[in-house]
């Protein structure tokens, strides 16, 4: 095979040669390859099931494929059984190589319920030169997907939870499947515990349940739990529970106080510094600390002022907290102690004060002979407002399908658009351009080149499938560096008409 893959791809081309010569490449690799496949399995039918790549939850439609042969004739039958039901085939297609053999591939969608977790899929074919039918076999539940309940209980004793009481709280996750998953349990959105394949009990319905108790502090302002579960990399599922202790008296004839936290009115990225501020009013001494915590560490540089006003004391504090990439989920708390009693306890969530800017990636990957799907990755941005526009050769376009942004478990989010482009027509190079506007900053943008002429593929013989690009071919012999080169004379160009 390599000998003659070698007599018709030359080892050092010319560039104005190199995309004819990658298609011819591409006909011979796949005029060999049943020859090939025929000469591993000595002549003898095999068969072959394969499914989807991820799973799936119930409610959706899933294709599975089954590829037989060789066979010396064409009198062949498929047929599809889902459990002990026969399953009509949606696609049965036909190739054969220059041995005169041929090969069957069928295709089968599959709509998923719950009950698929305890059914199979099998793929039967029968030919007369067979003695026994090929048969393949695959469980449902390789392919399935059930996403958990959640719900967070509480048991406290007493009637009333005093300041820095312990209560147990309890995550229950309900009927999911499968049995591995992450659980985490969140303070205020900042992580405090995660138990990797927690203990899980099997349902007879085939899917898993679970309950894990976590011991939280009560505070006087009270804080925000939640339990979230992750199952491989799909968004997180998460229950939330406030726990509030009672709050004591400050002295005598007195039970409350005013206060404020305040923070900037602007959002800053990370890297730069933010200032806090507590303002409160209505102690009885001057006898107050204010104590400032991020990711349960003092900060420092922290100003604190205590002045009279009548009968009472003011306090105000101030400290610079430095803001970080991963701060979306992480809070500040502010400690005040009246006489060495904590009588006030706050978190501020740092979300509301940071904007973390996108990266924006192009790609590509072929649908058809006519058109290439070219999808743009917006990733890794808080907050979660973004607004993407295509161009296409410094022309705005419309019709990209954009999917709704997900949430990460770090709390910032991601976003896919994908656009059609069709590449038969004669013309020139096709730029394609990404621009994403996050909030009232400056655009970021990515662009990549189409060529027609890049765009010649190869595919089996009598194959209806999808194509595969020379354009990978190409751009690893012409280098990365190059294509490079050629975006920002583009990207040059473009800025130079809008002017």
């Amino acid at each position: 095979m390599q000998s003659l893959i070698r007599g018709w791809c030359p080892a050092r081309p010319g560039i104005r040669s190199l995309l004819a010569m990658a298609a011819k490449c591409g006909q011979v690799l796949t005029s060999v390859l049943p020859a090939f496949l025929l000469g591993l399995t000595a002549g003898r039918p095999f068969i072959s099931l394969t499914g989807p790549s991820q799973r799936t939850t119930p409610g959706n439609p899933v294709p599975f494929n089954c590829t037989a042969g060789p066979f010396s004739s064409w009198d062949f039958n498929v047929t599809w059984m889902k459990g002990s039901d026969e399953h009509p085939a949606s696609a049965q297609h036909l190739v054969t190589n220059n041995q005169g053999n041929y090969f069957v591939t069928s295709k089968v969608w599959v709509t998923l319920t719950l009950q698929d977790l305890l059914l199979e899929i099998t793929c039967e074919v029968t030919h007369r030169a067979l003695g026994e039918p090929l048969r393949k076999t695959m469980n449902l539940s390789q392919v399935l997907q059930v996403v958990p309940t959640l719900k967070i209980t509480t048991k406290t004793s007493g009637t009333y939870i005093h300041v820095q009481q312990r209560v147990n709280l309890t995550c229950h996750a309900s009927h999911f499947y499968p049995s591995h998953l992450r659980l985490t349990w969140m303070e205020n959105r900042h992580q405090v515990h995660t138990v990797e394949s927690p203990q899980v009990t099997r349902n007879p319905d085939g899917t898993y349940s679970l309950k894990h108790t976590w011991q939280a502090e009560a505070t006087l302002d009270g804080s925000e739990f939640a339990c979230w579960v992750v199952q491989d990399e799909q968004p997180p599922v998460r229950a939330n529970i406030t726990l509030r202790a009672q709050a004591p008296r400050l002295g005598k004839g007195r039970s409350t106080y005013s206060y404020s936290l305040q923070g900037p009115l602007q959002r800053s990225e990370p890297g730069k510094s933010i200032q806090l501020t507590y303002v409160s009013s209505g102690f009885l001494s001057r006898h107050i600390t204010v104590t400032w915590f991020k990711k349960n560490h003092e900060l420092p540089k922290t100003q604190t002022y205590v002045h009279p006003s009548g009968d009472t004391h003011n306090v105000t504090s101030r400290v610079l907290v430095p803001l970080q990439a991963d701060d979306v989920l992480s809070f500040v708390q502010c400690h005040v102690s009246h006489k060495s009693t904590l009588v006030f306890q706050k978190a501020i969530n740092l979300d509301q004060y940071l904007r973390v800017p996108p990266t924006v990636t192009v790609s590509q990957s072929s649908r058809s002979s006519d058109l290439v799907a070219v999808t743009c990755r917006v990733q890794r941005f808080y907050p979660q407002s973004v607004h993407l526009t295509w161009t296409e050769n410094c022309h705005t376009i419309e019709g990209a399908e954009q999917r709704t942004s997900k949430q990460n478990s770090d709390g910032t989010y991601t976003l896919e658009s994908l656009h059609l482009v069709n590449v038969s027509g004669p013309g020139s190079e096709q730029v394609l351009t990404c621009k994403v506007q996050h909030e009232t900053q400056h655009p970021i943008q990515a662009s990549l080149i189409l060529s027609a002429e890049a765009h010649g593929t190869y595919k089996p013989i009598g194959s209806s499938g999808p194509e595969i690009p020379v354009l990978i071919f190409v751009a690893f012999l012409l280098g990365f560096k190059v294509l490079l080169a050629m975006s920002f004379i583009v990207t040059y160009i473009c800025r130079w008409r809008s002017r």
